[in-house]
């Protein structure tokens, strides 16, 4: 029994033996893979540290850029104030010349201008002043012999008038103004009864 307890004893060393060596085995291969996933949180962290960098800096160029549209903006909108009664204006100067040349014609001490000849300058420098007008999208309202419209029209008087029908715009006191479609002035007329 001596050597069968040998046997057995020797057997059992040698299970402990390969148990201790699987234990170590896997002591290290836990080690190892404890390793790994820690060189592999690392780098993630360092992934996302330098996302983390890029994204302020990509923030930092967002508002740099936002600032400098909105100053671009702000000068273009300064501009437009200054500057978007320039084609008007612009328009507006041979009108001006025109009246200057009539009173300068006027002042002349020989002046030999008949009053047909005033009318008729009068009547191109008007002619003039009305496609400066239109040409800048304003309107004129002269509605005589139209339909009485409180939208576009304010009645000065009622005249009773047989031969037209109850609100028909008989005369027109002064003429009124639609800038693209907004009223700037409305015609004052005589409506009938």
């Amino acid at each position: 029994m001596n050597e069968e307890t040998e046997k057995k004893q020797a057997e059992i060393e040698q299970v402990i033996e390969e148990v201790m060596e699987e234990t170590k085995q896997n002591e290290t291969d836990v080690d190892g893979e404890q390793e790994v996933e820690q060189e592999e949180v690392i780098e993630e962290q360092v992934d996302q540290s330098e996302e983390i960098t890029n994204l302020k800096e990509e923030i930092m160029r967002m508002r740099a850029e936002i600032d400098n549209v909105r100053k671009r903006n702000a000068r273009e909108l300064e501009n437009l104030r200054k500057y978007s009664l320039d084609k008007f204006a612009k328009a507006l100067i041979p009108v001006a010349d025109s009246l200057d040349k009539a009173l300068e014609v006027s002042q002349k001490q020989n002046c030999q201008v008949t009053a047909e000849q005033m009318v008729e300058g009068t009547e191109m420098t008007q002619k003039i002043f009305l496609k400066v007008l239109t040409d800048n999208g304003v309107d004129v309202i002269n509605p005589e012999g139209e339909k009485f419209n409180p939208e576009f029209h304010e009645a000065m008087t009622q005249i009773p008038n047989p031969d037209l029908k109850p609100n028909t715009i008989v005369d027109v006191f002064q003429k009124g103004y639609i800038l693209n479609g907004r009223l700037v002035r409305p015609a004052m007329v005589v409506v009938s009864k």
